[in-house]
């Protein structure tokens, strides 16, 4: 029968057959990046920046670890037109508010039809003159698309301003407020945090949020999902890794509801939500099975997840709407695939699929050939039209061992 072989980190191997739709796992060949989130790359620098280089003829204005009183715009573009312009980045410079604002400043001196991306992470910028500045380059910069402010010291409140008068709004695609003191409202009122949803509804073109290892307030985290879901309707992606959130449950069971269709027959939304790294649980993964939320995408990895906790969602699977589940690094060993596998024992290969997942990762999760051989024989029953498998760095498969269907 022909095959399509993959292997484990450790030389694992397995066989599925050929289909009309066939499917992969993912190799030793293959990076972490590819079983990562959907979240975007902002102007990714491709090498070491080479002061030598001639940038002549580049669409970026790259200022890089540099000291806030070398941070000049002129010198950095040159004899270049503005116009051409593509992507501003400012990267682990220590530039503060005052400095940002100085440097927007010079930026509106010139021309930048064709700025779609603005990346200042790794600074300490924050504090209204930065916000106030942000909205005066956004609004000279209406094409901006990217917009990356992570690893600073804004709070929510300092993106006020970015809230344009009138009926206007931006062109902000993807969001990153990743690792920024986000902050505590002033009150617990709903009606005082009415300028959140404000400020979501300036940016009904966001697909991307990136908040983990933000600093947040419950209240206001809540808020802030809760516009987002409600009101951006292109949305594809949350990022909330690292917040914490297993110890702060209530929140989670807030969040889920807010995910909660509020037409059951509507088509399933195409959601990425990503929970990595929160030490949710067996007890967050109930929350999260029984919330009745429905959306496409998944990632709970490094959750310290059990076999408990995976025979919760196979029981949710197939209500959930999802087509990808990450629980790569929850060490719940072959005990655990059994869990998420199991079915009623009435299900044969003639039927629909049970559930809609077409990926899943596995990685780390002490997986032996038991798990493998329980794999296979569950896509032999239907049990999902995979086509994607991530099974790396399992140590504890054989070398070379291989299933077949």
């Amino acid at each position: 029968m022909d095959a399509i072989a993959a292997s484990s980190a450790n030389g694992a191997t397995s066989t599925l057959p050929k289909s009309s739709s066939s499917t992969s796992l993912a190799s030793a060949m293959s990076s972490d990046k590819d079983a990562g989130s959907t979240s975007p790359t902002l102007c990714e620098q491709t090498g070491p920046l080479d002061k030598e280089i001639d940038n002549s003829h580049s669409r970026e204005i790259a200022l890089l670890d540099l000291s806030p009183e070398d941070l000049d715009i002129s010198h950095a573009l040159g004899d270049r037109t503005s116009k051409t312009i593509e992507c501003l980045r400012i990267n682990r410079c220590r530039m503060d508010g005052a400095t940002f604002a100085s440097l927007v400043g010079a930026l509106c001196a010139y021309e930048l039809p064709c700025l779609h991306t603005v990346d200042i992470s790794q600074n300490r910028v924050g504090g209204a003159q930065a916000g106030a500045a942000l909205a005066k380059l956004l609004l000279h910069a209406p094409a901006v698309r990217f917009l990356s402010l992570g690893w600073n010291q804004l709070s929510l409140g300092d993106l006020k301003d970015i809230v344009p008068f009138g009926s206007g709004t931006h062109s902000i695609q993807c969001l990153d407020l990743r690792a920024n003191p986000l902050g505590i409202p002033k009150s617990k009122s709903a009606k005082d945090n009415l300028w959140v949803g404000a400020l979501v509804a300036a940016m009904p073109h966001l697909t991307h949020v990136q908040l983990a290892q933000a600093t947040i307030d419950d209240s206001l985290l809540v808020t802030l999902l809760y516009a987002l879901v409600t009101q951006s309707t292109s949305l594809e992606y949350i990022g909330l890794e690292w917040l914490g959130l297993g110890g702060r449950l209530a929140t989670v069971r807030s969040i889920m509801s807010g995910l909660i269709p509020s037409d059951p027959k509507a088509p399933v939304r195409s959601l990425h939500l990503n929970l990595a790294a929160n030490n949710l649980g067996d007890s967050g993964v109930k929350i999260i099975t029984e919330s009745g939320a429905v959306l496409s995408s998944l990632t709970l990895a490094c959750n310290f997840i059990t076999e408990r906790g995976t025979r919760m969602l196979a029981k949710w699977l197939p209500t959930s709407g999802l087509t990808l589940l990450e629980l790569s690094d929850n060490y719940f060993g072959d005990q655990g695939i059994a869990a998420l596998l199991a079915t009623d024992g009435q299900y044969s290969a003639d039927d629909a699929p049970r559930t809609r997942l077409t990926s899943l990762g596995l990685n780390s999760c002490c997986l032996t050939d038991t798990s493998l051989r329980m794999i296979t024989e569950a896509l032999a029953y239907n049990w999902a039209p995979l086509t994607s498998l991530r099974i790396l760095r399992n140590n504890r498969m054989s070398p070379g061992a291989k299933v077949n269907l």
